[in-house]
């Protein structure tokens, strides 16, 4: 009994510490984090025995004192306290590991310490009406007062006392840079200097004077800054370094013929624990998790793992950016010296041909963060300085009391901060010992906590990886012994690094494209299950926000989003098919879409009082939850964010021929031009700032503008191209006598695959006509057959000319390559002989047009993202959110755009996956909901189409996949 009696007694519970009562760096430090105290005052006993939701105390203590926090606050937390200067040393684990296992150790690094986080907040309210609030509450109960002491207490020290002094080092070196880039090259400017110890004090009293918000709720907003400044910082940096040219010289790999076998394994270990260290922060998890609201009927984890999610989600979009363009972009020259990796070879190669102004503005955003991020680590410090005092008095601490406790650690972690200057260069070796915080203990504290079955599987995996962390940890820590005993004067200087949590790419795009959640709660359920127009939640997104469109909005919509660059490569495929064969193609092509149209608008509202405004909808209801995903998820995913990727680099590219044509031949004028990376990023700005339109509805006007764009391009092109004579030699078929049989049958099948990609835009069929009005009377369908009408006649009179008058204009020379077909045909063979002013009005024209499609399709993605706020805060998302979600997904599609500057060719490949959205789905969904007589007419018809669509996608894509593997394919990874 006294056994199980005194663990409870002895307790977490820092307090203030006074200089003159400590005679060690380490006492003192001990005395922050860990107090004992008697049993009768201790908050951690009750903590232990009855939760702190019933222990008075909890409402005085800054990280409980106010429990009325969120989702989004939890997940501004998470992301300021998650990414730090850490992960610009990325790149130097990859100098040594290589592309594969840099990709591979960071992706199972990121996956290992994400189930663990999560591991933490299960554990928060593991036992009913406990909340273990403190990691080293949950760590005393799972492994005992003396062993949980024992193994937690110096990390717990380090990541919360000795972050807060690194992030001092860091903000106090960066305000001494911002003066120094300020005053450029004035000697007199650079004479004003502080010193860095006086730095240091100036960031202190910054940091302290912010520091006088009284609890982790209420610097929320805080973080949300320090959230948006790293990412700032952080895109921006990878953002300019694979804008500017490469420096000469570099590579890919570490030169180590000359190295023994214990030095490269020296390396890798070095680089397995440049990559553990990117992720910390678990220390303060359970803290945030403290600060949300919880009862009995709902507790605080669905809330936590929402805000995880979240915010793991960005922090991977900063990371993984970080360690595979700074690599591409450096190689080997990343310095592992010298505080900031990546911003450091940013700086020393880059800053003279880079402005004052943005290299201030990257100074500038990393000491903002690094104030917020002071305030997220030092609140849990405060809490534990104001235990004692609460514990004796048995009431809260005086404000004075309060303000002079944060007084006293700012100016202990000033003093701390000059006295070692050096933190930062032993955090391979100190910081080290912390890693066990976020890979091992939490799978320990899992077994403790949960006693799961002895060798069971979830026993296994557990015990396994918290075995496997340790020695992971020990390794790591004797190689960087051995290398700070040899080279003391190596510095990092980490910041707090992150948690990091994101999913896969295609799962970020699947929450994208369709959501998931419990039926009672989701949008998406209730829609299929009763419709949306029942929906409170209906008038709440983008789609259906405003239904009071009418038939030319939708004209106008199916306009903009149904005549695109891919029509313009139709001569390509006469060239192959001939006159006769091409004509006939393009007709039943024609004909079978506009079929396939008409069945998606009848089926919207096929079930009476029930409206089918998203294509995934229809699909799932159509074939089942399971199979409806599987088949049209993918399709829908690439038509809408993919599409939105390539009007980017359209546009972009569109952008810099503007630019060119206009510059003429003055050289001048041409090198002053942006890179492709630069382009793009404008056009992507420019598509975000329109985007702010609130829904679909709403960008009717510039549907018009991209409809009357689209029709104009077109009809120059293809009347400028008859016009003017044509090139000599020019023939109407091709040259295939040295082709074999197998070569002939896949270039029928390449020019089958250009004219069915020609045709596009049904998978925002329903969303277009879900923004009609419609009653028990008068349906939307009347109304959108007529807008179908309408637009396919105007798209009709735009296709067919472009096919054969290009195709007569120019024959077998309409080049594939290059996304534009005839455009570039047309510039290439008419442009030296045509005015400034036409070339440049095309080209206006189609970027004006991509600015205006990309709303149509980013819509949809839109709507998708504010499913899960509608649904689980039962309101609609505030304008700042909606505008935050925009730029988010604005930033995402701009990275793929760069990433990926190759997508259009993968279009036959990629994109001909996406053709039975088009040709076969349609068909099905007609037989699966209007339920038509077996084996009769209408059966038999829509069966065999939708049949002949499946097996004509599958043979466009062999095809296309085969000549990828015959002529190549230029992968330019981030180099648009």
């Amino acid at each position: 009994m006294a056994e199980m009696v005194e663990p409870n007694y002895r307790k977490v519970m820092p307090l203030p510490a006074s200089p003159s009562n400590t005679k060690t760096l380490g006492e003192l430090m001990q005395m922050i984090t860990i107090i004992d105290s008697a049993p009768s005052k201790d908050i951690t006993t009750s903590a232990s025995l009855q939760g702190y939701q019933h222990n008075p105390q909890e409402a005085w203590l800054p990280i409980t004192e106010s429990r009325n926090g969120n989702t989004f606050f939890a997940a501004f937390h998470l992301l300021c306290s998650g990414i730090g200067l850490q992960a610009l040393f990325l790149p130097v684990a990859f100098a040594t590991l290589g592309w594969a296992w840099g990709i591979i150790c960071l992706s199972l690094a990121f996956v290992w310490q994400l189930y663990t986080i999560f591991i933490l907040v299960r554990l928060h309210e593991s036992v009913p009406g406990i909340r273990y609030s403190r990691y080293m509450h949950l760590a005393i109960v799972s492994f005992g007062p003396k062993l949980g002491k024992l193994l937690a207490l110096f990390p717990v020290l380090y990541n919360s006392g000795g972050t807060c002094i690194i992030l001092i080092i860091t903000g106090g070196r960066t305000l001494d840079l911002i003066f120094k880039t300020l005053c450029d090259r004035d000697a007199m400017c650079h004479a004003k200097s502080l010193t860095n110890t006086e730095w240091f004090l100036v960031f202190t009293c910054l940091a302290i004077l912010i520091a006088q918000l009284p609890n982790l709720n209420s610097i929320a907003w805080v973080s949300l800054i320090g959230a948006i400044t790293v990412v700032l910082y952080s895109t921006l940096i990878w953002t300019l370094s694979i804008a500017k040219d490469r420096p000469i010289g570099i590579s890919y790999g570490q030169s180590d013929k000359l190295k023994s076998n214990m030095e490269k394994f020296s390396d890798v270990l070095n680089a397995l624990g440049i990559i553990a260290l990117t992720f910390k922060g678990h220390n303060i998890i359970l803290e945030i998790q403290g600060t949300l609201p919880s009862s009995p009927k709902q507790t605080s984890y669905k809330s936590m793992c929402t805000g995880v999610t979240i915010s793991y989600i960005v922090i991977a979009m900063c990371q993984y950016p970080l360690a595979i363009a700074g690599f591409w972009a450096y190689g080997n020259k990343v310095p592992y010296s010298g505080g900031q990796g990546l911003l450091t070879a940013f700086s020393r190669i880059h800053e003279p041909n880079t402005s004052k102004l943005i290299m201030t503005s990257i100074y500038l955003l990393v000491l903002v963060n690094c104030l917020c991020t002071f305030q997220v680590y030092a609140m849990v410090v405060f809490d534990n300085l104001e235990v004692r005092y609460t514990s004796k008095k048995n009431q809260p601490c005086p404000r004075w009391v309060r303000t002079c406790l944060r007084i006293f650690y700012g100016g202990l972690a000033f003093f701390l901060s000059v006295t070692f200057p050096f933190l930062g260069s032993l955090a391979p070796l100190v910081g080290g010992a912390t890693l066990p915080l976020t890979f091992a203990y939490p799978c320990f504290m899992w077994i403790a906590m949960k006693k799961p079955r002895p060798n069971g599987l979830v026993w296994f995996i557990n015990m396994g990886l918290g075995c496997f962390g340790i020695v992971l940890t020990i390794l790591i820590r004797r190689v960087a012994m051995a290398e700070t005993v040899e080279l003391n004067s190596r510095k990092v200087m980490p910041v707090p690094a992150s948690p990091s949590k994101t999913k896969t790419l295609g799962e970020l795009m699947q929450m994208i494209i369709n959501i998931d959640s419990d039926p009672s709660n989701d949008v998406t359920t209730s829609a299929s299950s009763q419709g949306y127009q029942h929906n409170p939640q209906e008038a709440w997104l983008p789609i259906t926000e405003s239904r009071n469109g009418n038939t030319f909005f939708a004209a106008f919509h199916l306009l903009c989003s149904g005549i695109g660059l891919p029509a313009l490569l139709l001569p390509v495929a006469f060239a192959t098919l001939g006159w006769a064969w091409g004509i006939i193609c393009l007709s039943l092509a024609f004909v079978w879409q506009l079929h396939t149209i008409f069945i998606l608008v009848q089926l919207h509202e096929s079930v009476l009082g029930i409206r089918y405004s998203r294509y995934m909808h229809l699909a799932i209801v159509s074939f089942g939850p399971k199979l409806g995903k599987l088949l049209a998820l993918f399709p829908v995913l690439y038509n809408s964010g993919g599409t939105c990727i390539i009007l980017i680099i359209t546009g972009g590219r569109t952008l810099d021929l503007i630019f060119k044509t206009l510059c003429d031949r003055d050289a001048m004028c041409h090198a002053k031009s942006l890179t492709n990376t630069e382009w793009f990023l404008v056009f992507t700005c420019l598509a975000i700032l329109i985007a702010q339109l609130p829904n679909l509805n709403s960008v009717a006007w510039v549907s018009l503008i991209g409809a009357i764009t689209v029709v104009l391009y077109s009809t120059l092109i293809w009347a400028l191209s008859i016009i003017k004579d044509r090139p000599i030699g020019i023939s109407y078929g091709q040259s295939d006598k040295l082709k074999s049989n197998t070569e002939k049958f896949s270039d029928v099948l390449n020019a089958l695959g250009i004219i069915a990609l020609a045709f596009k835009g049904h998978n925002v069929i329903l969303e277009i006509q879900g923004t009609l009005p419609s009653s028990p009377k008068q349906t939307s369908y009347k109304s959108m057959c007529t807008g179908v009408t309408i637009s396919y006649i105007v798209i009709a009179m735009c296709q067919y000319p472009l096919a054969i008058g290009g195709f007569w204009a120019y024959g077998n020379k309409v080049p594939y390559s290059g996304g534009q077909g005839l455009l570039t045909a047309f510039s290439q063979t008419h442009g030296p002989n045509t005015s400034k002013l036409i070339i440049t009005s095309i080209y206006l024209l189609v970027l004006v047009n991509c600015l205006c499609t990309f709303q149509v399709y980013a819509m949809v993605v839109f709507d998708n993202l504010e499913v899960r706020y509608t649904s689980k805060k039962n309101r609609p998302c505030p304008k700042w959110f909606r505008t935050c979600l925009r730029i988010f997904y604005g930033g995402l599609a701009f990275f793929l755009s760069v990433t990926f500057p190759f997508l259009g060719s993968l279009a036959p490949l990629v994109g001909g996956a996406t053709l039975p959205l088009t040709f076969a789905y349609p068909c099905f969904m007609w037989i699966a909901m209007k339920k038509p007589r077996p084996n009769g007419l209408v059966w038999f018809i829509n069966m065999g189409l939708g049949c002949f669509g499946i097996v004509l996608t599958i043979l466009i894509v062999i095809a296309a996949a085969w000549t990828l593997a015959d002529k190549g394919l230029k992968a330019n990874f981030y180099k648009p």
